[in-house]
């Protein structure tokens, strides 16, 4: 903001990052705009980033954070979800009317003034989601904003604004088929990484959403680790990666097994081993697992390993075991060799 300031121009950060940062999210993504002409960004960063003159936007990438400046603009027409003709706005105000939502309209200055236009802190306050214009208008010209909607209801944990319930109910969800997979897909991700998963399937339910989604009608779905346990337990006809269908069918192979052993340590990474956990209730015998796995006794070198002990014992006595068999060892009870402690632990 410094250089767009020393050139003469206004610039204000707006939009998600003011929303975060009053809600106390961090967030790496910063969206500056300006009455600085597009040109004239460019020429002010010129070698730093990447222009999009036809989006009137210029992105630049700094010490690990994304910075997207945009001349202030409107966005008179759309096409598949895509603004395709976007001209000048007069000011701030006209630029964040093009917003979707009204907890996305902050805007900070440089001075630091908290600049709120179109009541943005009174339904952050109340935790709303609620449409800037027209509800219906913005949801028809783009259908993105519709999951966006529930995206931000249920990562958030808002409500819907009467509005939106409305245009839900008059049986307008149909419009969620004219959004790419893809899309849907990169959306669910996001609401299947909050804690109120539980949100998306009450929601999806109510308002019969459930092949718009590309999803399979279900219920019961336990709170999971991330979105791999979500997904291991749902059918859908969305895109995955090769990574992920592995992980996906790796977590379902070990709900179907019905439980969790030390070996599945060695052969599975932490999505899928706390994955399995959450949704066999399994967290407290993972978190003793991986207590015990780090334990070497401080007072001698053990003949055996704590992975070769864990055959012959449960996790639950493990701990216990395990001091019965250094204490023996160093009272000179028990020979310090491999055969020697394997034999004791299968007459315990």
């Amino acid at each position: 903001m410094d250089k767009i300031i020393e050139n003469g121009y206004e610039a204000y950060v707006v939009g998600g990052y003011v929303r975060d940062y009053l809600l106390g999210i961090e967030t790496d993504d910063i969206d500056i705009c300006t009455n600085a002409p597009i040109n004239k960004i460019i020429e002010m960063f010129k070698g730093e980033g990447i222009a999009f003159p036809q989006y009137y936007a210029f992105h630049i990438e700094r010490d690990g954070v994304c910075y997207d400046i945009t001349s202030y603009r409107k966005e008179l027409s759309y096409r598949r979800n895509k603004p395709i003709e976007i001209v000048p706005a007069k000011d701030l105000a006209e630029d964040l009317l093009r917003r979707d939502f009204t907890i996305n309209t902050f805007a900070i200055s440089y001075d630091g003034k908290l600049i709120d236009i179109y009541g943005a802190k009174k339904d952050l306050d109340s935790r709303v989601i609620r449409v800037v214009g027209d509800t219906e208008k913005k949801f028809r010209e783009d259908k993105t904003r519709i999951i966006r909607a529930i995206r931000f209801a249920c990562t958030l944990d808002f409500d819907l604004d009467p509005k939106i319930v409305e245009f839900f109910d008059t049986k307008n969800v149909y419009l969620l088929n004219e959004i790419s997979p893809e899309y849907k897909k990169k959306e669910l991700d996001k609401i299947f990484d909050s804690p109120n998963t539980y949100k998306f399937f009450y929601l999806v339910n109510r308002y019969r959403m459930w092949k718009y989604f590309n999803i399979e009608e279900c219920s019961n779905i336990i709170p999971s680790y991330n979105r791999y346990g979500v997904w291991a337990q749902i059918n859908a006809d969305l895109p995955f990666t090769n990574r992920e269908k592995k992980k996906v069918e790796a977590i379902k192979k070990m709900v179907a097994k019905g439980d969790i052993a030390v070996m599945d340590f060695a052969l599975y990474d932490e999505d899928v081993i706390f994955n399995a956990a959450s949704i066999l209730g399994l967290e407290n015998k993972v978190k003793m697992i991986i207590e015990i796995l780090s334990m070497h006794s401080s007072l001698i070198e053990m003949d055996i390993s704590v992975g070769a002990m864990l055959t012959y014992v449960d996790v639950e006595n493990f701990k216990r075991v395990y001091k019965s068999v250094e204490r023996n060892i160093m009272e000179g009870k028990l020979a310090n060799s491999r055969e020697a402690i394997v034999e004791y632990l299968k007459c315990l």
